[in-house]
């Protein structure tokens, strides 16, 4: 579906909701509930079905006819298979709470608070509290393990929050949550929500989860999800404003208008300067410098800068409305539904610089962000080493390109540009895409990436590099077909916006007949040597070597008739059998890392295929094995 069809469900949606928002959330809970109960009815009845079939065999009666027994075991055959096709497709439709758990006498002040907020919103208890590194809270429901039909609360907080911002706005932000416990989430509403929930999770069960009956529950899916998600949408801003409204007649509009800026602010700041930092280290540290959660509240105190944030406060209220919906309404919206002004958030600077986790965490702080911490570097030490290692070698190889000087011909100066650009920050690469330009013919790389430069510096004069780098190949002609549009329906020109959105729509067409063509089997097309530079090579190379099961890769280059100037590549992985199950995330983190341009396709097959033996007759075409690493391309 377009995301211009599902805007247009989204605003039906809406507008039902704020028509009769009782009736809305009825009509969507009936909905999950339909969905989730024919799951289950369909169980029920395969379980029936093959019960009812074994029937004579455990009576010990036998059929009086043969067939009737032929039948009664393919129906058995097949309940099986529906029965364990929806079993597999069920068993994922339930999440446990994440995090660490917080014992009370860990933080007693945070529990009492939370227990005043119980009496003053005549709310559901909270039954557990669990701290993640997100900047986040939440309340989670699940059926009680005594009582299924009493839920289980569990507050789900994030350390970063709590960091983040000062006691009162904390405070502001945990009446929020009680707001949906005590209007959404009481008796039976709770119920719903746990329902809602589930049925969204089984619609991506539905289309991820592999069994004999994925393409019938993938067309299920994909025939309820557009309708339902729009709903579920519309509910969940239906439910924010909701609650914001509970929660400002406890602790005031301004106090929660100034705590949702702040968090919005230091979200943009973790997520734009903090852990953009702590990233950027990997490049020169095998490991990080300082643990990110236990040094956050010192970033937070000494790192924010309160007037860059005044311009970032800005951004978010002007935020336009007609962006894609997400699951919370804009700033703005939440913000006038309190019945304030857009400047009244822009007050959040007087707040105190205390933070909440002082105040409600105390001594259980180090603790916390210990744990965390171990469970970040746990989570990203792989990452983190591979990105060490791969610009480690590449700063290397810029050391022993720069060495060579004058002796460098087009090609390695192409790749010498392209390495600094990419890994070396603290050096302009427009100065060395400048020495390839007069020799650029056959690189539109250096073209496409001088336009790029020069338009991102405001220097119209990069145009001019764009529309070479669109006559010389049409892959990379895509890209600069995007970036001339950009610049010209910036600039006003609507002679040259209407030119480029025409050329941008029939490059796109041919990207689809292209990408037909890729999609095809390994002997459909005839394969022709890839014809890469020989650092092209390298940069696959350094990636497929990080993937031990990756046992040998081909490279072949597609033409179709329909669009003969474009490069389409193939890049088969032969891995073992055993290996197969884990060869699909590779796969899909080769694609994404792939920086040569063209249209490309990673393909896995087993080691010693019929298959593997046909790339084998093209001349060229094998790059790596496990055995061997790169050889030289024709």
């Amino acid at each position: 579906m377009l995301q211009k069809d599902f805007e247009a469900l989204f605003e039906s949606a809406q507008q039902r909701a704020e028509r009769a928002p009782k009736l809305f959330r009825l009509r969507v809970t009936l909905r999950a509930s339909r969905g989730v109960g024919s799951l289950f009815g369909l169980s029920l009845a395969a379980l029936l079905a093959g019960v009812w079939s074994c029937m004579p065999l455990l009576t010990g009666g036998a059929p009086p006819v043969d067939w009737q027994l032929v039948l009664r075991v393919l129906l058995i055959i097949l309940a099986i298979a529906v029965l364990v096709g929806c079993v597999r497709v069920l068993r994922g439709g339930a999440t446990e709470p994440e995090g660490i758990v917080l014992p009370r006498d860990q933080a007693p002040r945070l529990f009492e608070m939370l227990d005043r907020m119980t009496h003053r919103f005549g709310a559901p208890c909270i039954h557990e509290v669990r701290v993640t590194g997100d900047l986040n809270v939440a309340i989670m429901q699940q059926p009680g393990w005594c009582l299924p039909l009493c839920m289980r609360n569990t507050l789900v907080l994030g350390l970063p929050l709590a960091l983040a911002v000062t006691p009162r706005q904390f405070v502001a932000v945990l009446a929020h949550e009680f707001g949906h416990l005590r209007r959404q989430r009481t008796f039976f509403g709770g119920w719903g929500a746990y329902t809602r929930a589930c049925w969204h999770r089984l619609l991506g069960n539905m289309e991820s989860v592999p069994t004999w009956m994925q393409p019938a529950f993938a067309a299920w899916s994909r025939r309820e999800s557009p309708a339902y998600c729009a709903e579920s949408l519309a509910l969940s801003h239906l439910d924010e404003l909701e609650a914001d409204e509970a929660a400002a007649c406890v602790v005031g509009a301004h106090r929660l208008g100034r705590a949702l800026a702040e968090i919005a602010l230091k979200h943009r700041f973790l997520a734009e300067d903090y852990w953009r930092r702590v990233y950027a280290q990997a490049d020169h540290a095998k490991l990080p410098s300082f643990p990110p959660y236990r040094y956050m509240g010192v970033a937070f105190r000494a790192g924010f800068d309160r007037e860059i944030a005044a311009d970032w406060l800005d951004d978010l209220i002007d935020a336009s409305e007609a962006d894609p919906p997400g699951t919370h309404p804009t700033l703005r919206t939440r913000v006038r539904a309190l019945g304030l002004d857009e400047e009244a958030a822009a007050e959040l600077a007087t707040e105190s610089r205390d933070n909440a986790a002082r105040r409600f965490f105390g001594d259980a702080i180090g603790r916390l962000a210990g744990m965390l911490d171990r469970q970040w570097w746990d989570a990203e030490r792989v990452g983190w080493r591979r990105r060490h290692w791969e610009v480690s070698r590449a700063l290397e190889r810029i050391a022993r390109l720069e060495r060579e000087g004058a002796q460098l011909g087009p090609s390695d100066r192409l790749e010498l540009a392209m390495l600094i650009e990419r890994y070396d920050g603290d050096r302009d690469p427009l100065m060395a895409y400048r020495d390839i330009v007069p020799e650029a013919s056959g690189h539109p790389e250096a073209l496409l990436a001088m336009g790029r430069l020069l338009l991102n510096r405001g220097d119209p004069s990069g145009a001019i590099y764009l529309r070479r780098a669109q006559a010389e190949d049409d892959a990379v002609g895509l890209q600069a077909a995007e970036l001339l549009l950009e610049y010209f329906e910036g600039s006003g020109d609507e002679l040259a916006t209407s030119f480029y959105r025409d050329r941008l729509a029939q490059l796109l067409q041919q990207a689809v007949q292209v990408q037909a063509a890729l999609d095809l089997p390994i002997d459909a097309l005839r394969n022709l040597s890839p014809g890469l530079e020989m650092f092209e090579l390298r940069s696959l190379v350094r990636q497929l070597r990080q993937h031990d099961p990756v046992l040998s890769a081909y490279i072949t280059r597609r033409r179709t008739e329909a669009a003969p100037l474009w490069r389409a590549y193939l890049l088969v992985i032969c891995v073992a059998p055993e290996a197969l199950e884990a060869a699909e995330s590779i796969a899909r983190d080769i694609e994404a890392g792939i920086a040569v341009a063209g249209l490309w396709r990673v393909q896995i097959l087993l080691a010693g295929s019929s298959d593997e033996a046909l790339l084998h007759k093209v001349r060229g075409s094998k790059i790596y094995s496990r055995r061997r690493g790169v050889r030289k391309a024709a």
